[in-house]
């Protein structure tokens, strides 16, 4: 018998998904031993310095190989998908055989995957596996290539090639090399059969394998943020490990930012926020997540105000929200304070700088 055809919802489910775990292996990497490289800058999530350090020299040689991979990481990033593309073409015609380009290939097909149609989301799918497929048979022992291929054969109909038990195997071959990576990998099996308390434990094995993994603090700590586990005490504990292991990262702040506007702790929210701006002044994204979760309280919407204004001060990182989000969110804020003609310049300027924000468009539809 001939394999059933998905529905074009499963497709799309799994190429959104899919996205996701590529942006996810992406931020995985581990970082070089220099601090201050490119490459680690990156992996740190501080990408407009990444970007900064690399321009002047792609102006001096447009064939700097370490600077072509970083702009077209940071082009993919910020979501200039045909810049990206063009540089890590450029890559691969100058040395075909690097797995790290054929993996950055693979994310960028990941990007394009969610505004493309149907038929081009099953095209991109299988290039992704493609890319991916390549990396590992150039470096049997890249881990991105392997995390990029469990999510793929975890979650692809099995017409285009989806296979779980593939990717239970390769999730073990990945705790092998990288432990942290390789049980968060596991622990998104256990989401997918909503088995909590088994990503608990797997999470919690990560945070074992390595306790001074900042990516393993912070997703044990995100999954104590929401849903039916939610706890705020231990969700606030494994942030605040985060932060005293690299304070010049903007993620813990993000969280405590989050759990504190929750409770309407103003003086411990400011608080962070001050010591965040200090630590990291180029990533104002705490300033977001507690404007956001304050607008959720629904109480106080002037302070809301004031966070929103403020992160748009500065150029935001590629992976932050966009100043198109923001304004978004500030139109929303300055309604609920009945500043309705300012609120609704600063969704058209939403608009402007985004003509796909759909929530704004219905936004600005419902105020006029």
């Amino acid at each position: 018998m001939s394999p059933s055809i998905p529905t074009k919802s499963k497709i799309l489910l799994f190429c959104g998904i899919l996205t996701v775990a590529v942006l996810e292996a992406s931020a995985q990497a581990t970082a070089m031993v220099d601090k201050d490289s490119p490459e680690a800058l990156i992996e740190t999530e501080h990408w407009k310095r990444a970007r900064d350090i690399v321009e002047p020299r792609l102006k001096s040689d447009p064939n700097d190989l370490q600077a072509l991979f970083i702009m077209a990481r940071y082009k993919e990033a910020a979501g200039d998908f045909s810049a990206a593309l063009a540089l890590t073409e450029k890559l691969l015609a100058l040395d075909p055989k690097n797995a790290d380009y054929h993996c950055l290939l693979a994310f960028i097909y990941g990007r394009q995957v969610v505004r493309a149609g149907i038929l081009r989301k099953i095209g991109l799918a299988r290039r992704i596996k493609k890319e991916a497929e390549t990396a590992l048979r150039l470096n049997p022992n890249h881990v991105e290539a392997r995390l990029i291929l469990i999510e793929y054969f975890r979650l692809a109909p099995g017409i285009i090639g989806g296979d779980k038990n593939k990717a239970r195997a390769l999730a073990k071959e990945v705790v092998k090399l990288d432990p942290v990576r390789g049980y968060i990998a596991q622990a998104n099996f256990a989401h997918e059969q909503e088995q909590t308390s088994q990503m608990e434990e797997l999470y919690k094995k990560a945070i074992e394998a390595n306790p001074q993994s900042y990516h393993a603090l912070i997703t044990l700590a995100r999954f104590y943020t929401y849903g039916s586990q939610r706890n705020i005490e231990l969700a606030e504990k494994y942030a605040a490990e985060a932060l005293r292991l690299d304070p010049g990262r903007a993620a813990a702040y993000s969280l405590l930012a989050q759990s504190f506007a929750r409770q309407e702790r103003w003086q411990d929210l400011d608080g962070i926020l001050d010591q965040a701006e200090k630590n990291v002044p180029d990533n104002l994204n705490p300033y977001f997540q507690a404007g956001r979760f304050v607008y959720q309280q629904g109480k106080d919407f002037a302070r809301a105000e004031g966070y929103f204004r403020k992160y748009l001060t500065q150029e935001p990182e590629p992976t932050s929200a966009s100043h198109a989000q923001a304004y978004w969110r500030l139109g929303q804020t300055l309604e609920k304070l009945n500043r309705k003609v300012e609120a609704v310049e600063a969704i058209k300027t939403a608009l402007k700088l985004d003509p796909t924000l759909e929530s704004a468009k219905k936004d600005l539809k419902r105020l006029r």
